[in-house]
């Protein structure tokens, strides 16, 4: 039996889980000057074109990206793949993890996603009124959190 491509319209097993919501936060007042300089671009225009612009409003503000709640959220969507799936299905995990981080941080502009030895590499360049900000950390496959551990096991505490 070949192992070709699968076809558009099979979904692979284990399937990768919906994207998780973006956690949400009050404006950030780092980013007051972009907002004000865009809403005021897109008013100028507004009867012409639909401006659209860096996301400003969900996730994490581009100086406080909790790493520990984004690496979770990406594991979570990967816990079920071992490093042969997260391989064979790279164009997949890659894109579901381009979304994630997109809609989960606020004004990315650098995102690296590559694989190495045990794990995924994730590095984020972000930047707001103030300066650009450098985030990195690996994300395993096949880790379970301890919540889901319990859950499987049939514990709760």
């Amino acid at each position: 039996m070949s192992k070709g491509p699968p076809s558009d319209n099979v979904v692979r097993f284990p399937p990768l889980p919906r994207l998780p919501p973006p956690p949400r936060f009050p404006q950030d007042p780092r980013q007051r000057q972009t907002s004000r300089i865009l809403g005021g671009i897109a008013r100028a225009v507004s009867n012409e074109m639909v401006v659209s612009g860096p996301n400003l409003v969900k996730g994490f503000p581009a100086s406080a990206v909790d790493l520990g709640r984004l690496k979770t959220a990406l594991e979570r969507g990967v816990h079920r793949l071992d490093a042969e799936q997260v391989a064979e299905r790279w164009d997949e995990v890659f894109a579901w993890m381009c979304r994630v981080v997109g809609a989960w941080v606020q004004r990315s502009k650098m995102l690296r996603i590559v694989q190495c030895e045990g794990g995924i590499r994730v590095e984020i360049q972000t930047q707001d009124d103030h300066g650009y900000y450098d985030y990195a950390f690996d994300v395993f496959p096949g880790r379970t959190t301890g919540a889901a551990a319990r859950k499987r096991k049939g514990t709760n505490g």
